[in-house]
């Protein structure tokens, strides 16, 4: 079973500078996923109010659907790496 990626670093060079720093994304992933909660309670009304008022649930099965691959992305994301080289900065970005 693959693991969503737990830690993303990031290094700037721009021939005089050159800072990177690491971004621990399991520290950041249950803020997101509290924020991404609230949202949720927030749409549920709403989604409520749209099933009380026309009968339809179409929105149901895209939220069936969805919520499985957006975690298939996010795993598929261990592992990428982006190289940026530009004539006056370099980027680099690695996902892990």
């Amino acid at each position: 079973m693959k693991w969503p990626p737990y830690i993303m670093k990031l290094r700037f060079d721009n021939g005089k500078h050159r800072f990177g720093f690491w971004i621990p994304l399991f520290l950041i992933g249950p803020i997101v996923l509290v924020f991404l909660l609230a949202i949720f309670l927030i749409m549920l009304v709403f989604a409520l109010l749209e099933f009380i008022f026309s009968w339809r649930c179409d929105w149901l099965r895209w939220v069936v659907v969805g919520i499985p691959a957006i975690h298939r992305v996010l795993c598929s994301l261990s592992g990428v790496h982006v190289d940026v080289d530009a004539p006056d900065v370099k980027v680099y970005i690695a996902i892990r």
